[in-house]
């Protein structure tokens, strides 16, 4: 598929020569993924091995090593469409991707040589995730089609981005 575009509701996707996903719409461009990896039986067994040493998701990053300080969080918000207000509710309905990178060293392991892109949602599920929420939204939902549509990777020294729609 590279190099070929795919348009839905006028965003255009496409998968460059450098396995960068960039999306484009009304002029405006991002680019998402920087990289794809497929993860291989060893990275497999090292992610089982960091999940059953004592990883707990209810933890938090830096609470888990007794540390004062909150876990940094970068968030970022890709807005896709909107819909037109309701000029009575002023209501109005977005479709938007939020991306989100933190640190958690318990998952900081040597032998990891690329990063590793988990889509098994059970492994998404037994990992920590920051709580979001949008305070004056009436209503919001995650797109789940046949599985969520979610991205986490791991990054060899820890560095977690977890991206969904």
């Amino acid at each position: 598929m590279r190099g070929d575009k795919v348009w839905s509701e006028r965003h255009t996707f496409s998968l460059g020569d450098d396995d960068n996903l960039n999306i484009s719409c009304a002029g405006t461009s991002l680019n998402v993924l920087t990289r794809r990896w497929a993860a291989t039986v060893q990275d497999l067994v090292i992610l089982d091995e960091l999940l059953k040493k004592g990883y707990d998701r209810r933890a938090t990053p830096t609470n888990h090593y007794n540390k004062s300080t909150p876990t940094s969080v970068y968030c970022e918000l890709y807005m896709r469409s909107m819909s037109s207000p309701n000029p009575l509710t002023m209501d109005y309905k977005v479709d938007l991707y939020l991306i989100q990178r933190w640190k958690d060293e318990r998952l900081k392991h040597h032998d990891l040589k690329q990063p590793l892109d988990l889509n098994d949602p059970n492994l998404v599920k037994a990992i920590w995730k920051p709580e979001v929420y949008f305070p004056n939204a009436k209503e919001a939902d995650f797109q789940f089609v046949t599985v969520p549509n979610v991205l986490v990777r791991i990054h060899p020294d820890g560095e977690i981005l977890y991206m969904l729609r």
